[in-house]
């Protein structure tokens, strides 16, 4: 995944100030460097303690927005506390799901898990493979 620093920055010194299990959604102007990001705001919804749930209103609002002004959704992502670097069982249930409902045009998408108290970002790629979802690692770039 290519991200512009800027929004790496932005993400780091946003999650110091939001409580635990935060996130936000990615996008791209050009469709391939991540330089656009929305901070989820916290919604009344919280299903599980420790747990990230997204705004989901809210987020679909903003990728509504970005659409209109040529702005493309490339992901979610949010916090792991303890430095938990893994997807957790939850989190793969969770991207199946988003991946399923995304229109047949949209066949990859990013989910960074932004590991504290390391504050590093590992990113996780999701794929439409055939009939399937493919989740693995993958590399992140940084860029100015």
């Amino acid at each position: 995944m290519k991200i512009n620093a800027s929004i790496l920055e932005t993400i780091n010194f946003h999650v110091s100030k939001l409580p635990f299990e935060t996130g936000g959604i990615l996008g791209s102007h050009d469709g391939s460097l991540i330089d656009k990001l929305v901070m989820d705001i916290p919604s009344d919804k919280i299903e599980k303690p420790c747990s990230y749930t997204p705004n989901v209103d809210f987020l679909n609002d903003s990728i509504q927005q970005w659409k209109e002004k040529g702005i493309s959704f490339m992901g979610i992502f949010h916090t792991h506390f303890g430095g938990a670097k893994m997807l957790s069982c939850g989190d793969k249930r969770y991207i199946n799901a988003i991946m399923t409902a995304m229109p047949h045009t949209i066949t990859y998408l990013y989910f960074p898990i932004f590991v504290l108290p390391e504050r590093i970002l590992v990113v996780y790629k999701a794929e439409k493979d055939g009939d399937g979802i493919k989740i693995f690692q993958d590399e992140l770039q940084l860029l100015p």
